[in-house]
């Protein structure tokens, strides 16, 4: 799985990606989340856009809107990414 976090302040874009079998944290996170339920992203000055990538599936979210277990598996990939 892959995240990549763009925008904010400066405009830098930054990617992270593990695999959840070496990973036993993202094998449970992903459990928890669902791409196909994420609101529409929401671009705002200043603030992080989010495109998540689970296998085939991809979705974007904005920074405010990210939160709970979707929030804590992007933070465990963006710390532990290669």
């Amino acid at each position: 799985m892959a995240v990549t976090r763009s925008g904010g302040f400066a405009g830098l874009v930054r990617r992270a990606e593990v695999d959840s079998a070496d990973h036993p944290a993202v094998a449970g996170l992903i459990h928890d989340v669902s791409l196909d339920e994420l609101p529409e992203p929401k671009r705002q000055p200043d603030r992080y856009m989010y495109e998540i990538k689970i296998g085939d599936r991809s979705a974007q979210i904005g920074e405010a809107d990210l939160h709970g277990p979707l929030r804590d598996l992007v933070d465990h990939v963006m710390t532990h990414g290669s």
